[in-house]
């Protein structure tokens, strides 16, 4: 457990219990290693920022550069934004005067989506300033002008995505041949040389639009429409999202359509199987509307076991419903006939998690709404699957991902209700080898902490083994003896590699048997120090005690409640610290209104104040390379408004009210 004394740079000390305290402690020390250097331009609060190794990119905003904005890439307008590249290490900041819309990396290759007409000029030499372009630029040589590469596709959000050192892309060219795409691949080691990915499609051409990427794997939409023909077999030509995988991780690698229909927006999980090369357990929604339909959810499909005793008259008889699918990807990939995607009959929405627990063994979660929860991804029937005596609520329920034992969770009492927390995990979350849930005591109608109360919301985990038909209980008490206690949490996230969580913990329920308690006092006490329990603090969540208890260790310091930012990079913990919820002015401006950036190392218990940060709803509190191993840099947004009554100029451009990108060197 870390503890910190409300001074700008302290020492923590790590505890053996594992949570974090219910009390202050006097530090000294710290460390001053991370040089913060500054942008001398200013950003919108949207900008997208991508890095790779030493290199950074982001848009800059024309309209808040300077005095009355700034017209960097000369159309005599000034509402533009306009790419920038920054080499962390050097402190080199190059202006690329180019208006772009998105920015990927392929090694140290960056490229950009640029639409001319935003831009003024007609790069592809057609005469015109219609088209969205590809435009291409060497970190080693960033002064050149951009490389034209290609026409991007108009249709689709996601225009490119990047893994490793391949760049995919959607092209504006039209594919005329079977086993044709118009998505492309570009290798940083041939960074303007685009190569047509193939498709397993033997009837036509195909033109995916890019949906995400996950641990290397891509996953990609197909539109019947845009191509006026069947291609999930329901007979009909109207289905506008026909899921297809890409392994990305090899440009030599082909689409290949799952031919199941997905609910436009459903999550999406692929987790790497590294036992098995180019493996991947991938978990999708599939529309039981758009799949012919079908009643994916009828307990008829499945053994008598897979329907829980409390839906018994209950059950699902639409076809309106999201439902969980899941496959492996190198067997289906190279035999779908004989590994086809598997249905759980599950009913979906919001979140997939994925936990392997040992190389043969995995285990698929959704959260299922029930039917009054009025969720568009439908409901399980008529059910009150938690049996609390309703049916709005939004549960957790698991299945083994073996084909052969479809058994599903079914005790009601091992059905739980979950928090929509923030932070993007909405209640369900992977950790190592175990789900991580939080539940509401009030939605799930139960007393979890034993208090004659049912007022929390609280963290629960658990390890899954053979079928969930074995009804395995959730874990509600952390910690270990002595000192176990109940966890609740106003933000929730995962890492990218799952081995912790980043946590914002309630201080309502951190104390012996979930009670508030104040973390984030002052020791010794000081004039106008927190004396309230409605505070979160940062922890960094992980199993320990040979992976028996989950522990919470983290900072009695309080972070924007909803909005924590809570994100790890190279075992240094990043947070974004509310100077009113906390009560503490610590950039010492002479106001409590501020949002700080703050940092601890999760090895030496060293916790510094790195400035002003901002208060940016969903932004994380730095951003890296989360794929790399060792990430070189890291950037965020500091609001110069947050830095004193009229705020403070970053960027050196004569005011004090912009958003400017700041970044370090780990």
């Amino acid at each position: 457990m870390f503890r910190l004394q409300h001074t700008s740079s302290v020492t923590l000390a790590l505890l053996a219990t594992g949570l974090l305290t219910t009390a202050c402690s006097v530090g000294g020390g710290g460390s001053s290693s991370f040089v913060i250097r500054r942008s001398k331009v200013s950003v919108a609060a949207g900008t997208p920022v991508a890095i790779s190794g030493r290199y950074l990119a982001f848009l800059a905003d024309e309209a808040t550069t300077g005095a009355g904005g700034t017209d960097m890439n000369g159309d005599t307008d000034k509402i533009d934004s306009i790419a920038v590249l920054v080499d962390m290490s050097a402190a080199v900041e190059t202006k690329l005067n180019v208006a772009a819309t998105s920015l990927a990396w392929a090694g140290s290759e960056l490229y950009m989506v640029v639409d001319e007409a935003l831009d003024g000029r007609d790069w592809n030499g057609d005469t015109d300033t219609t088209d969205l372009v590809l435009l291409h630029v060497s970190a080693l040589t960033p002064s050149q002008t951009p490389d034209f590469v290609d026409r991007v596709a108009t249709v689709g959000t996601t225009k490119m995505v990047a893994v490793g050192t391949n760049l995919y892309y959607s092209s504006g060219r039209t594919p005329t041949n079977p086993t044709e795409s118009n998505l492309f691949v570009i290798a940083s080691s041939a960074p303007t040389t685009p190569i047509a990915v193939a498709t397993l499609d033997a009837v036509g051409p195909v033109s995916p639009r890019i949906l995400s990427k996950d641990e290397g794997m891509i996953f990609l939409s197909l539109d019947e429409t845009a191509e006026a023909r069947d291609l999930n077999n329901d007979t009909d030509m109207l289905d506008t999202s026909v899921l297809a995988l890409l392994d990305g991780t090899l440009n030599t690698n082909a689409i290949h359509s799952t031919e199941l229909a997905i609910t436009p927006g459903s999550p999406l999980r692929a987790k790497k199987n590294a036992s098995i090369s180019h493996d991947w357990d991938v978990g999708f929604l599939v529309s039981e509307t758009d799949q012919g339909a079908t009643n994916f959810n009828d307990p008829a499909l499945f053994a008598g076991t897979w329907k829980p005793s409390q839906c018994v008259g209950a059950e699902d008889t639409d076809t309106t419903d999201s439902v969980l699918h899941y496959l492996h990807f190198s067997l289906w990939d190279a035999a779908p006939v004989t590994n086809p995607p598997v249905n759980t009959g599950l009913v979906g929405c919001r979140r997939i998690a994925i936990v392997r627990t040992t190389s043969a063994t995995a285990y698929i979660a959704t959260i299922s709404p029930e039917q009054n929860a009025a969720d568009p991804n439908g409901a399980e029937g008529t059910c009150d699957l938690n049996g609390d005596g309703d049916t709005d609520d939004y549960v957790v329920r698991w299945v083994s991902m073996d084909p052969t034992a479809i058994l599903p969770l079914t005790q009601a009492a091992n059905i739980h209700a979950l928090t929509d927390v923030a932070g993007g995990t909405h209640g369900l979350s992977e950790l190592g080898t175990r789900f991580v849930i939080e539940v509401s005591e009030a939605d799930d109608n139960l007393d979890i902490n034993s208090d004659a109360l049912k007022t929390l919301d609280l963290i629960g985990w658990l390890l899954p083994s053979g079928s969930a038909n074995s009804n395995t209980p959730w874990d509600f008490v952390h910690g270990g003896a002595p000192g176990a206690a109940f966890v609740g949490a106003s933000w929730m996230a995962e890492t990218a590699d799952r081995s912790r969580l980043d946590l914002a913990l309630l201080e309502v329920s951190a104390g012996p048997g979930g009670t508030p308690t104040n973390i984030n006092c002052h020791v010794p006490p000081v004039p106008g120090e927190d004396t309230d329990t409605n505070d979160s603090v940062p922890t960094f969540p992980i199993f320990t005690g040979s992976t028996t208890y989950l522990s919470f260790p983290g900072v009695a310091i309080a972070v924007q409640k909803t909005n924590a930012g809570i994100t790890i990079a190279r075992n240094v913990g990043f947070y974004r610290v509310s100077e009113t919820e906390d009560s503490r002015d610590w950039n010492s401006d002479g106001l409590e209104t501020g949002f700080d950036l703050f940092r601890t190392s999760l090895t030496q218990g060293v916790s510094v104040s790195m400035g002003a940060l901002n208060s940016i709803n969903g932004r994380p509190a730095i951003e890296f390379n989360s794929e790399e191993p060792s990430p070189v840099g890291a950037a965020f947004i500091a609001d110069e408004q947050l830095q004193g009554a009229g705020g403070l100029d970053f960027n050196t451009d004569g005011d004090g009210n912009d958003l400017v990108i700041s970044y370090f060197i780990f």
